[in-house]
């Protein structure tokens, strides 16, 4: 399923977002948590539902629950606790999990977090993904260290070709990874011009085929996992803001589909 990141379209409501992924021809859509809390607050909810049904999109996981090994667990539980039953209101099944910057968290308490989250989300009907974050001032910055939290506790992950190149991920490594490890990939470039790859930030991220990352290599590496799971497009540079939505989804989708064409995905 190729799906579109809310991000990559910063400055739609969720209407618009859901309506220009769709027409562009996206299966899925990714929304981002404050486009939804906006939307409710407007009360907003069922016409968001209703349309959600009337076009056919899918919902992949809500984007997300930030900082998980940065906070204190009562302020944690008090986010988590929000979110999961927004997601929930929402019908949206699944919620990705952001460790955020690095703390003093060790591993055993890191999983123990995860765990403990996983809980708290099936209560309410709801499953969790951790991501991957490849920047050096996050915890746990790289693909061993996140695969074994999220195997310890037994949730996917959520690899995005970005932090696997700022992290200089190998693509052996990504493809020694089973293939049930992968719940969603994120797809974006970046621009590289002038910057190391550590120093790249997200605003620097931009459609595939706009910037140097070796996006091939990558998605081929992780198609050497067996996965065959949604693709979602997730872009940040604030030039998007100032484009037309619909414009900039079948943009994503067209870029996205030549990349995966490019390293063999069968689409």
């Amino acid at each position: 399923m190729l799906g579109l990141n809310g991000a990559t379209l910063a400055s739609a409501s969720l209407d618009t977002g859901i309506r220009a992924a769709h027409e562009a021809g996206f299966a899925g859509y990714e929304p981002r948590t404050p486009v939804l809390e906006g939307c409710e607050a407007r009360g907003g909810r069922e016409a968001a539902l209703a349309t959600v049904a009337e076009i056919g999109l899918a919902w992949l996981p809500l984007n997300a629950l930030e900082g998980v090994f940065a906070q204190e667990r009562p302020v944690l539980a008090a986010r988590a606790a929000a979110l999961f039953s927004l997601a929930a209101r929402f019908r949206v099944p699944q919620v990705i999990l952001v460790p955020g910057p690095a703390g003093r968290a060790s591993p055993a308490a890191a999983c123990a977090e995860l765990a403990w989250l996983k809980d708290q989300a099936a209560a309410r009907q709801v499953s969790v993904l951790y991501e991957l974050i490849g920047f050096s001032t996050f915890a746990f910055p790289s693909l061993d260290q996140a695969h074994a939290l999220a195997r310890s506790v037994g949730i996917p992950l959520v690899l995005d070709t970005f932090h696997l190149a700022v992290s200089r991920t190998s693509p052996e490594e990504v493809a020694r990874l089973p293939r049930t490890a992968i719940g969603l990939v994120h797809l974006s470039d970046a621009i590289t011009k002038g910057k190391a790859v550590e120093e790249l930030r997200d605003e620097d991220r931009v459609l595939p085929g706009e910037g140097g990352l070796p996006l091939v290599d990558i998605l081929t590496a992780i198609g050497r996992t067996g996965y065959r799971g949604p693709v979602s497009v997730e872009v940040f540079h604030p030039k998007y803001r100032e484009q037309d939505p619909y414009e900039v989804a079948r943009d994503a989708r067209r870029r996205a589909r030549e990349v995966l064409t490019e390293a063999r995905w069968q689409l």
